[in-house]
């Protein structure tokens, strides 16, 4: 059997490395290095610095001169510009999510929903963040649309790392303030309820962006601050 080919192992390298960053495994201002990408992955450095490369132009990660890159430290104005693109793009996958929902779209997301909750009660935060993005893609695939779920999987490589500071206090809050929003999500996929659908959609990245600008522009205030 021949070995995969270079152009192969940087596109799994890509793939894998997205889905962390966009599952929010990596926090803001996190180093990633080439040389534990390659050790992580089994492989070569050369696919990894490949696929690391892409992802700088992409903007997604922010290069440096010694062989790693960096998440991007975002400014406030910068994640309300992503939660306001993030509104009109996912709201309307939701919408058209929910109109060609069926019973078996709904026991997924359920069961996504179940494996979650379970998560998020053990404590186990690396677990939590890729099942809410496991989830919301869930949701968005039913509107079987692949340009505008490449569209939504970019915004998402910016804002995942950010997810890290929902917790523990806006977890908690959300919890108690909406409840099982991700029952009714379900259950509106369930009844093609396009417009529950996207509410529950809208809420979820209004509040929890605003609350990530807050908590950035909050840090910046004490910074400066100490600065003085």
């Amino acid at each position: 059997m021949s070995k995969p080919s270079s152009a192969v192992l940087r596109d799994q390298v890509y793939d894998e490395l997205g889905a962390l960053i966009r599952g929010g495994q990596f926090a803001p201002g996190e180093k990633i290095t080439i040389r534990n990408l390659a050790k992580d992955f089994s492989m070569s450095p050369t696919p990894v610095r490949e696929a690391l490369y892409r992802l700088i132009s992409e903007g997604v990660l922010q290069g440096e001169a010694n062989r790693s890159a960096f998440i991007p430290l975002l400014t406030p104005e910068q994640i309300a510009e992503l939660k306001d693109i993030r509104l009109h793009i996912e709201c309307f996958a939701a919408e058209r999510a929910a109109l060609g929902g069926t019973s078996e779209i709904a026991a997924r997301l359920r069961k996504t929903s179940a494996k979650l909750k379970k998560a998020r009660a053990a404590g186990d935060r690396r677990a939590d963040l890729a099942l809410v993005y496991t989830f919301q893609f869930e949701l968005y695939a039913a509107c079987d649309m692949p340009n505008l779920i490449r569209i939504i999987n970019s915004l998402w490589l910016k804002t995942g790392p950010y997810l890290n500071l929902l917790f523990p206090h806006y977890i908690y809050a959300v919890s108690t303030d909406r409840g099982d929003w991700r029952e009714r999500i379900a259950a509106g996929v369930e009844n093609k309820d396009a417009a529950a659908v996207a509410e529950e959609v809208r809420q979820d990245i209004d509040q929890s962006l605003t609350y990530i600008a807050n908590i950035i522009s909050a840090a910046s205030i004490l910074k400066l601050a100490g600065g003085k």
